[in-house]
């Protein structure tokens, strides 16, 4: 076992309870790309089709953001990727009483698919699994929308005040959800040390969370393939695989 790895062990193992904070670099490992990677998200679309403003005046990005979903592409409503060993060692942490909670970036619902109830994962940029409608706040499962454009209807409208339907993932120029953001916020009381895993910590809002956890002189332990912007805030940081070194992290704060 590697030195970094030990120093990490010795970090984490006196707390009793760990915040855990995901981003892209997690999923990855299941398939799903990144975004700023040499293979990630914005090489593929443009990043203005995530800002909601274009949502709403494009009704072609609509209609191509369903069939995306109809065709489990991505991390869709429909998409067939599983958890990984990442995943997996988070979700041991819970089973032993030693998760705070789970912060992640992530839309994917991979953290719930590995066995995390909703009450200790915070969705700061929202999910695929469910929807609504942008007018009267109706709610559906995401699966039903995919019912009615299997049907015929292309861009879904509100049934009951006929407004645009979009799943709960957060676009460029929504707010953050505010029930996530308070979820987040207790995880966040009620830690003792920050796992940071597969996240560079350089998108806002949601990296506030770790730099408010540095601020309150709670140790953090990073794990990601390459640089972040809290590098120099780190008591340890792991550049390597993250379901590679993990389940061994996992091993050791557990004993």
């Amino acid at each position: 076992m590697s030195e970094l790895m030990l120093q990490a062990g010795r970090v984490l193992q006196p707390a009793e309870q760990i915040l855990v904070f995901s981003g892209a670099g997690l999923s990855t490992e299941s398939g799903i790309p990144d975004f700023r990677g040499p293979d990630g998200l914005w090489t593929r679309v443009d990043p203005d089709d995530f800002n909601i403003g274009r949502y709403r005046e494009n009704r072609d990005l609509r209609v191509r953001g369903w069939r995306m979903n109809i065709d489990g592409e991505l991390w869709g409503a429909r998409s067939t990727v599983k958890p990984n060993r990442g995943h997996q060692a988070i979700t041991r942490l819970r089973e032993r009483g030693r998760l705070a909670g789970v912060v992640t970036q992530n839309v994917d619902g991979l953290h719930h698919k590995s066995g995390l109830e909703d009450d200790f994962v915070a969705e700061l940029h929202g999910n695929v699994r469910n929807a609504h409608c942008m007018s009267c706040d109706s709610r559906w499962p995401t699966e039903t929308v995919l019912e009615w454009v299997e049907a015929g209807d292309e861009d879904p409208h509100c049934p009951v005040c006929a407004g645009m339907i979009k799943t709960d993932t957060i676009m460029f120029g929504e707010m953050l959800p505010e029930d996530q953001v308070r979820k987040a916020n207790v995880f966040l009381a009620i830690s003792d040390a920050i796992l940071v895993v597969g996240s560079t910590v350089s998108v806002w809002p949601a990296a506030d969370v770790v730099i408010r956890a540095a601020n309150q002189l709670k140790p953090i332990v990073v794990i990601n393939k390459g640089d972040t912007d809290i590098d120099h805030l780190a008591a340890v940081k792991i550049e390597a695989v993250i379901g590679d070194v993990l389940p061994g992290l996992v091993d050791q704060i557990l004993g």
